[in-house]
């Protein structure tokens, strides 16, 4: 006779044989749930869960691209991309050196000039929403390697501009094609690379950025400096189109190195493209010098939320679709933050760093001509030497070892700074609230302080807002769904040249009659941001 625990026994080990084959089954099934739908709400332990077979297994796309390791493969792409940005630096804020050097060949007016100045924060502007929905819709790889090659032939073109006019309009394309290197870059960056050395790398990458104004102006000086000029019939080739055309370099120099690497493949699993995604990550792992004697990895799944997207839409409505989710609840308070923290940091830094050249070449003029124990401060020395009349002026192309020297010292001391707080990435949310609150003060001081060289190193520390940048760009990778992080990137490009154009504008038209005001306001909206930086999202410690 079978006595009642050993019946009780028989049917706890069925119900438990059935739960397990339930597991298995739901397990199995995730593969058939739409890659966009969201699984949060399932029991992470379902996960992992393994057969007798390993291979079983699904990974979330976290685990994925940890276990593809960090190696020849992230470097190598981490150096490529932070080619394109450093192109991208080159081809719109180089371009002020090339309207200077060009001022004279084209005989142009302040108005003129003014024009062809704007158009590199044009071109952005326009183009920044198609963009996004190119990266979202058909992958960053490929609208990066579109807009970098497309760029580059343009640029080149530009080199030999019969006029004003046709530079304008080259350069309006060209810039507003580049662009999408600042968006496509740090988007491919960041969903390619292990999540241990993310924030860093894109904190790298931001410091090439940096180093632009110091690699334009450093070409720049050993090429107007030139005395040639080669008459070709239509145009008359001189100094400043040989810097138009070495400027143009890094952009096929990026374009060239983008085709030896591979997709997002987090943008892959999003679009259900899951066998080419696993492929790329195991290319990867072997050439990051994998661990072990194969990738693990066979199935993946994005264990986030919004990734919902019709695929019977129009494109007038895929386009419509691809927008609003950014400004609607959940992710709208997220959009408010990163792109109010974006117009702050552009309007105030992009300004300052076009008109850099200007207040740098005033300043050393300032200091020649004062004796050595006068201290005005900043505003004082540059206003007070604004006044030259039109017999003094004498219309030259060349440039000055002083301009050279401070930009090398801003670059320099930048990347140098950003390669620090590198060690410190996964404290994105206080590095924030430290540069912000370090910059506004800076901005304050450099008009308080009447000690020359200190009023102008403060000027310097105005700028280093532009280190939050790559802790910028980092959030629209945490922040947003893989759906509508492409756009949301690309939308927060058109906010920051928006900035950028007010901002240009706003200080040429104030700084001469306003100086100590512009430092101020400056100073004033940075610690605002500082204030709000205290409302992002709390810092997660990587193991």
């Amino acid at each position: 006779m079978v006595s009642s625990d050993a019946v009780l026994d028989g049917l706890q080990l069925k119900y438990l044989q059935g739960t397990i084959r339930d597991i298995m089954a739901t397990k199995t099934g995730l593969k058939q749930i739409g890659r966009g739908d969201s699984i949060t709400n399932l029991d992470s332990s379902i996960l992992n869960i393994s057969s007798n077979n390993n291979e079983d297994r699904i990974y979330t796309y976290a685990e994925a691209i940890n276990l593809a390791g960090n190696g020849s493969y992230s470097i190598g792409l981490l150096v490529t991309l932070s080619t394109c940005t450093l192109a991208m630096g080159v081809d719109m804020f180089g371009f002020s050196v090339v309207v200077s050097g060009c001022t004279c060949d084209f005989g142009l007016d302040i108005s003129q000039t003014s024009v062809l100045l704007s158009m590199p924060f044009v071109g952005p502007i326009v183009m920044a929403y198609p963009w996004g929905y190119i990266s979202d819709t058909q992958g960053r790889r490929r609208s990066l390697l579109i807009a970098m090659w497309v760029s580059f032939v343009v640029a080149t073109v530009g080199a030999f501009s019969p006029n004003w006019v046709v530079m304008a309009v080259l350069k309006f394309i060209s810039t507003s094609l580049c662009s999408c290197a600042q968006s496509a870059s740090y988007t491919l960056l960041g969903e390619s690379c292990a999540e241990r050395v993310r924030d860093s790398y894109m904190l790298i990458m931001t410091s090439v950025l940096d180093f632009s104004l110091a690699a334009y102006v450093a070409v720049a000086y050993w090429i107007l400096n030139l005395d040639f000029a080669y008459d070709l019939g239509l145009i008359t080739f001189t100094p400043w189109r040989l810097l138009a055309l070495a400027l143009a370099l890094p952009l096929g120099f990026g374009a060239f190195g983008t085709q030896f690497f591979y997709e997002s493949p987090k943008f892959l699993v999003n679009v259900q493209r899951d066998d080419e995604a696993v492929d790329i990550l195991r290319k990867m792992w072997r050439r990051n010098n994998g661990k072990g004697d194969k990738y693990p990895v066979k199935r993946i799944i994005l264990n986030e939320e919004g990734n919902e997207r019709r695929k019977d839409a129009s494109l007038l409505q895929s386009l419509w679709e691809q927008i609003v989710p950014l400004f609607k609840p959940p992710l709208l308070w997220k959009s408010i933050m990163l792109y109010f923290f974006t117009a702050v940091i552009f309007s105030t830094n992009n300004s300052f760093f076009i008109w850099f050249p200007y207040l740098a070449e005033k300043f050393s003029a300032g200091l020649n001509a004062m004796e050595a124990d006068d201290e005005t401060g900043l505003c004082k020395m540059i206003v007070g030497n604004t006044n030259v009349t039109a017999e003094d002026y004498e219309c030259k192309s060349t440039m000055e070892i002083s301009l050279v020297w401070a930009s090398l010292a801003q670059g320099v001391s930048f990347v140098i700074i950003m390669l620090v707080i590198t060690k410190l990435a996964h404290r994105k949310k206080a590095l924030m609230i430290i540069i912000m609150t370090f910059s506004a003060l800076s901005a304050i001081g450099a008009v308080l302080v009447k000690d020359n060289l200190t009023s102008f190193i403060m000027f310097f520390g105005l700028l280093t807002n532009e280190l939050c940048i790559g802790i910028i760009y980092t959030y629209f990778v945490d922040m947003y769904p893989t759906s509508y992080r492409g756009m949301a990137a690309c939308i927060g490009v058109m906010v920051a040249r928006l900035s950028a154009l007010g901002g240009v504008n706003v200080l040429g038209a104030f700084i001469m009659s306003h100086c100590t005001s512009m430092f101020y306001v400056c100073g004033g909206l940075m610690l605002v941001a500082a204030a709000f930086s205290c409302l992002l999202p709390p810092d997660i410690r990587k193991k």
